[in-house]
């Protein structure tokens, strides 16, 4: 009913409808620099009004609907996405740009110049084939080339076992970003299902969204109350009950028996390792940093199925490890194709032996890389002397034929993806090679490996460039909705100041009124 208490009723919601929208824009300005923060604005409408007889309706004030985030949830979930390609782009360019320096091509130090280096002392010998000195010399640049070679394939393979390490890493930061997503859903829903916005909680969950994404990305789907379920490769990770956990394949061993052992870190967790045999057949997918869902007591389904993750910080890490391993399996064949050339020449008719050997073998069976094994002949290091030079093992003084056969090595164009079958192109009455179609030098065969490096660090570089600008242009555009403005704040503050102020002036008046009403009137 109209009056001056229901006056003053309107004036006392005034006043909290003020207060609170002050209490709100006091929030946002104290979370300006807050990540993720979305701001947050207090929403008012009129309250009901009522039928007042003779006059009409009449208005009761101002009722406060909630408090709601300012979102766009489309730009979040594309910002969702870039940053999981972001990520990953920027994973594997850190990783190709330590490879790039491992090669550190070109310089005085790369195994391009110890080569150079090896076939002029080759050069040097076929001239003065009698002399120690010149023998010497040519093991010792052979040696520090082997060296190089061996220094850059542990290097490689180092940084192999490292990018595994990380994969692991980003495995159990998934699963324990997964659990406190979970919590968050259930504080969320315990909020949303009194009738309440959570904001700050929802702010919190679409952070966790976004950290998560840029590791792997996900499939997110929003039941009534605000809950996300995030799914990888159709496993959901956030399930009430029984969630799914990634893990990682840590190391990969062939066994004797032609099985496989698996080493799986569960969860991510190197702690908590579980060995896992399997036929090659059922192995042939997995390897060191595969990452994969296990499950120890499935009766059912496989016990470890392969989780296909292509973007985000793992997507990246993955394809790194795919250009490490072609990098050093074309590292091998170069091992393998110059022992090759250089021993077929060095004991060809002559009773002569290996110039190259391998520490362990060459065929890869220890899982090692097969350059990190090439070495000079441990018989040559203890006798140079038995450094190969003339055509004949008796060969007439000042032959160094087979010395300059040796140096002429670096000119002849071999299949080094064929290396088994050079022989077939070999004459031994030349000491020579015939050039294979499509074939390449030493030389040429190193410096395509150094190329590939470099075109994809390039690729991956410009890639980092280009999703950032797109990052860039994303995040402007949720801050244009979600971000915090100063200005607007402080304006906001001014507003509701003189709106409370009014509503405070109109209670003073009201209290004016009841006071003459009540001691100024009557009897």
């Amino acid at each position: 009913m109209a009056g001056l208490f229901n006056t003053l009723n309107i004036a006392v919601k005034g006043l909290n409808a003020q207060q609170t929208a002050l209490h709100t824009t006091s929030h946002n300005i104290s979370n300006i620099n807050t990540m993720g923060f979305s701001r947050q604005r207090v929403e008012l409408k009129a309250d009901t009004s009522y039928t007042y007889v003779g006059v009409g309706q009449l208005g009761t004030g101002v009722k406060l609907v909630g408090v709601v985030r300012m979102v766009d949830d489309f730009v979040n979930d594309q910002i969702r996405k870039e940053n999981s390609a972001l990520n990953q782009y920027v994973a594997k360019d850190n990783v190709m740009s330590q490879i790039e320096k491992v090669f550190n091509e070109p310089s005085d130090t790369g195994l391009n110049f110890a080569m150079n280096e090896m076939f002029n002392s080759w050069q040097e010998l076929s001239k003065n084939p009698e002399s120690l000195n010149a023998q010497s010399i040519v093991v010792e640049k052979s040696k520090t080339f082997a060296e190089t070679l061996n220094h850059m394939a542990s290097q490689i393979d180092g940084l192999k076992g490292d990018t595994v390490s990380n994969i692991e890493k980003n495995a159990l930061d998934i699963n324990s970003l997964a659990e406190r997503l979970s919590t968050i859903n259930d504080q969320i829903f315990n909020i949303t299902v009194k009738g309440q916005s959570p904001n700050d909680l929802l702010d919190e969950r679409d952070l966790l969204m976004k950290e998560m994404n840029g590791l792997a990305e996900m499939t997110a789907k929003f039941d009534k109350w605000g809950r996300v379920s995030l799914t990888l490769d159709g496993k959901e990770l956030t399930a009430k009950d029984n969630p799914a956990k990634l893990s990682v394949i840590s190391d990969v061993k062939t066994n004797k028996d032609g099985t496989v052992t698996l080493q799986i870190a569960v969860g991510g967790d190197t702690s908590k390792m579980e060995p896992m045999t399997l036929s090659a057949e059922e192995a042939k997918n997995f390897k060191a940093g595969s990452p994969v869902f296990y499950n120890a007591d499935s009766v059912t389904e496989p016990k470890v199925t392969l989780a296909n993750i292509s973007s985000g910080v793992i997507g990246g890490n993955l394809e790194a490890i795919n250009e490490i391993e072609a990098r050093i399996k074309e590292l091998d064949l170069f091992a393998k194709g110059t022992a090759k050339l250089i021993n077929t020449v060095h004991k060809s008719g002559v009773e002569g032996v290996d110039f190259f050997t391998f520490k362990k073998n060459a065929d890869n069976s220890t899982g090692e890389p097969i350059a990190l094994n090439f070495s000079v002949n441990p018989d040559l290091l203890a006798d140079e002397s038995k450094v190969a030079t003339g055509e004949l093992i008796t060969s007439p003084e000042g032959d160094g034929s087979r010395a300059l056969a040796i140096a002429n090595l670096r000119n002849t164009k071999i299949n080094f993806k064929d290396v088994d079958n050079l022989m077939d192109n070999y004459d031994t009455d030349t000491m020579k090679f015939k050039d294979a179609t499509g074939g390449v030098t030493m030389n040429g065969s190193y410096n395509n490996i150094v190329t590939k490096v470099g075109i994809s660090t390039q690729q991956a570089s410009n890639m980092v460039k280009n999703e950032e600008a797109v990052m860039t242009q994303l995040t402007n555009r949720r801050e244009s909705v979600s971000g915090v403005s100063l200005d607007e704040e402080v304006t906001n503050l001014m507003k509701f100041q003189r709106g409370f102020e009014a509503n405070s002036r109109v209670i003073s008046t009201l209290s004016e009124m009841l006071d003459t009403l009540i001691n100024r009137t009557g009897i």
